[in-house]
């Protein structure tokens, strides 16, 4: 039986329940009693490899032979949203071009693509995290994102956003969160305590389960 998580499932707690994220099967698993039930070591670390949760995993094909690296966990809910300020000055031509080259990415795999498609556009390339840039940014986006040609829901909204901040050389937090009662799962993007695509009083109700 294996002793932990593969590396693409990521895991959160809401109340008694155990949430899980399996990235390559683009779903989500709850055990409503997990979090209660799951054994943990003399540090507190869960042992998912153990007891009757670990054994509902290892039958779920979700755990891998021996630990993982332990990840750092999501960032806290954010605070504030910029979503309703204006930029500082109008949009530029590399705004408009890195505006549709992300529109141009995201149109080509929109369809049937999987959660993992999606991330894949928001690999590491932009260094700059200095949050007033990444504001100024994601502020600039909102007043252009009326005219793009291209809709969807949170994840698309989110997977357009990041395209858009890496091609302008920045970075942010991409975070998946998810609710019980009823179930939901949503996700949105964010720099230190500041939303850049949501309002934060949506945020409240979603526990953070995965960042990238």
């Amino acid at each position: 039986m294996g002793s932990d998580l593969r590396g693409d499932v990521h895991v959160a707690y809401v109340g008694d329940a155990m949430v899980l994220l399996d990235l390559a099967a683009d779903s989500y698993l709850c055990l409503p009693n997990g979090a209660g039930d799951l054994i943990r070591g003399a540090d507190g670390a869960p042992i998912f490899g153990a007891g009757m949760v670990g054994r509902a995993l290892a039958e779920a094909g979700l755990l891998a032979e021996g630990p993982r690296p332990r990840m750092p966990p999501p960032p806290p809910r954010p605070t504030q949203t910029v979503i309703h300020g204006r930029p500082s000055r109008a949009a530029s031509l590399l705004d408009w071009g890195a505006a549709l080259a992300a529109t141009a990415e995201m149109r080509r795999i929109r369809s049937g693509a999987g959660v993992e498609a999606y991330l894949a556009g928001a690999a590491d390339d932009g260094n700059d995290r200095t949050p007033d840039r990444v504001a100024e940014a994601a502020r600039t986006f909102w007043r252009l994102a009326p005219w793009l040609p291209i809709e969807g829901e949170c994840l698309v909204r989110s997977a357009l956003l990041m395209r858009f901040l890496r091609r302008r050389g920045l970075r942010a937090d991409w975070v998946f969160g998810v609710r019980l009662f009823p179930f939901m799962a949503h996700c949105w993007v964010q720099t230190d305590g500041l939303c850049l695509n949501d309002d934060v009083e949506r945020l409240t109700a979603y526990s953070p389960i995965y960042c990238r």
